[in-house]
């Protein structure tokens, strides 16, 4: 080899070894980028797991606590999971025993639950299903799923997905309440009351009375207005509180008003205006309930009219009473008068019977007296204008007892504790005067008794006045309180008394009654209001 070739084969090997060192110089710069994009990887790829666990966590968390059923399922139907809700709705545990959705539908829904599952297949998912199902322990109940397909990487079909809602009790609810609406809709309909639905003044529904008082037709009023079934002025006059019906100031108004027939004439109803709100209590709706008071208003009128007229009546009667009293009063003395001094002139003339034929005619005459004052006393019980104050009746039985003649034979028992009732004084002294002098007037017994007694009821006094007398037999219970009724010809018994009791009664809105036994004795039951 001649040097030539030598140095050339030297400069080939100088070559060779600087390209490898080049070569080492770059693989271990490489080596050390990969080394570093390892450990990058490793950084990332521990990242992402992290991530995925918290997204696997967050996602159990959804899934264990979801409000609805959440039931995972192969294409063929077998569950592959359920949360919590599905297990108490179906009542199953795949955990413990295997479970296939085919083995849940109801038998009468099998049709349209294949039909919705082919059209999962077909579509993909499927939305507002609703159909019965089977449940282990709660038996027969109505669902709405919406559900989804699950696919492989290729999209191919490998299981389905679904949110199941139990609505079980949501139909029942909606069912009562689609009854009670048709109820309300009936009741509503076939009110004998005019309702109208109204939203600031356009109508919007009424029903059949209100139709017929107007004379539209429901159409008719659904294209109208309040202010055009309304009489104007009236309207105007009460704008400013419907307004704050609108507005929600008030909730709401009650006024008297007229509205305008189809044929141009009016009626006056009662009207009721409500409000009816949202949740947030905004207006929505304006609800009138509207009562025909035409006939009412003019039996009112003709009632005040009679009212007056019978004041008018009663008045001239009061006048007419006193008149004639005193008109018969002036001849009855006279006679009293002629008679007496033809007994005492002619004493020595005349004969037994004729002094005893004067002597009737005397009692006669006292008689007519004791009548004409009676009617006096009936006619102006009522007329008489006397404050209620504070009375004492112990006090009143008391100046009774004074005033009255009380035979030797007769007791009278008064309880120390009579209430004190409000009334006027003149009327309650009559009331008892004239029933202990009739107790003590018609008893005919040796030892004679009147017992007075009183009970304290909730909302009144009842008092009882009780004798051992004759007895009212039961044909006269109901008699004996009307005017000039008398069971005997006592020149002292006029048949008014009791008939001012009755009307003293009446006055202080109490009852009056009897219990008597013939031969026994009577007692007169009567209340006044505390």
């Amino acid at each position: 080899m001649g040097n030539d070739e030598i140095h050339i084969l030297k400069r080939a090997l100088q070559r060779e070894k600087a390209a490898r060192k080049q070569a080492e110089k770059i693989l271990e710069e490489k080596s050390g980028e990969l080394y570093h994009i390892t450990q990058e990887l490793k950084k990332v790829n521990k990242k992402l797991k992290d991530r995925v666990g918290e997204k696997e966590s967050e996602l159990q968390g959804v899934f264990d606590n979801l409000v609805d059923a959440y039931v995972l399922m192969d294409i063929s139907g077998n569950v592959l999971e359920m949360n919590d809700t599905a297990k108490q709705l179906f009542g199953y545990d795949i955990a413990q025993e295997k479970l296939n959705v085919v083995g849940l539908i109801y038998k009468d829904d099998y049709r349209y639950a294949m039909e919705s599952f082919q059209e999962l297949i077909a579509k993909g998912s499927f939305s507002d299903y609703q159909a019965r199902v089977y449940t282990k322990k709660n038996g027969v109940r109505t669902v709405h799923i919406n559900a989804s397909l699950i696919k492989d990487k290729n999209k191919k079909p490998i299981g389905a997905q679904g949110i199941v809602t139990d609505i079980t009790e949501k139909l029942v609810q909606k069912q009562i309440f689609e009854e009670q609406k048709k109820q309300l809709s009936i009741i509503v309909e076939n009110s004998s009351l005019g309702i109208v639905l109204a939203q600031f003044g356009k109508i919007l529904q009424t029903n059949k009375a209100i139709q017929n008082l107007l004379g539209y037709t429901k159409k008719e009023l659904q294209q109208k207005e309040v202010k055009d079934i309304s009489v104007k002025d009236e309207y105007d006059a009460v704008a400013d509180d419907l307004e704050k019906v609108n507005t929600g100031q008030i909730d709401n108004l009650s006024i008297n008003k007229r509205y305008k027939k189809r044929d141009g004439t009016s009626f006056w109803a009662k009207t009721n205006v409500s409000a009816v709100r949202d949740h947030n209590g905004n207006i929505k709706y304006q609800v009138a309930l509207i009562e025909d008071i035409t006939e009412h208003l003019e039996s009112e009128k003709q009632r005040d009219l009679l009212v007056k007229k019978l004041e008018r009546s009663n008045n001239d009667l009061n006048d007419y009473a006193h008149i004639v009293s005193h008109d018969l009063k002036s001849p009855l003395r006279s006679m009293n008068a002629l008679i007496t001094w033809l007994k005492e002139d002619y004493e020595d003339t005349l004969d037994d019977d004729a002094h005893k034929s004067l002597d009737m005619l005397l009692k006669k005459v006292d008689k007519m007296d004791h009548l004409i004052n009676g009617i006096l006393k009936y006619s102006s019980i009522d007329k008489q204008e006397h404050p209620n104050k504070n009375i004492a009746l112990n006090d009143i039985l008391t100046d009774i007892i004074d005033v009255i003649h009380i035979p030797n034979h007769i007791s009278i028992s008064i309880p120390q504790n009579l209430p004190i009732i409000k009334g006027d004084k003149f009327r309650l002294q009559q009331l008892f005067q004239n029933l202990i002098s009739n107790a003590i007037k018609y008893n005919d017994k040796e030892k004679g008794t009147v017992k007075v007694s009183c009970k304290d009821e909730e909302e009144f006094w009842e008092f009882a006045i009780s004798d051992n007398g004759q007895g009212i037999p039961k044909k006269y219970h109901d008699k004996i309180f009307q005017i000039f009724q008398t069971l005997d010809d006592k020149k002292e018994s006029t048949g008014v008394g009791l008939s001012i009791v009755k009307k003293i009664i009446d006055l202080y809105n109490g009852y009056i009654w009897i219990e008597s036994q013939e031969g026994i004795g009577t007692t007169f039951y009567f209340t006044l209001k505390k």
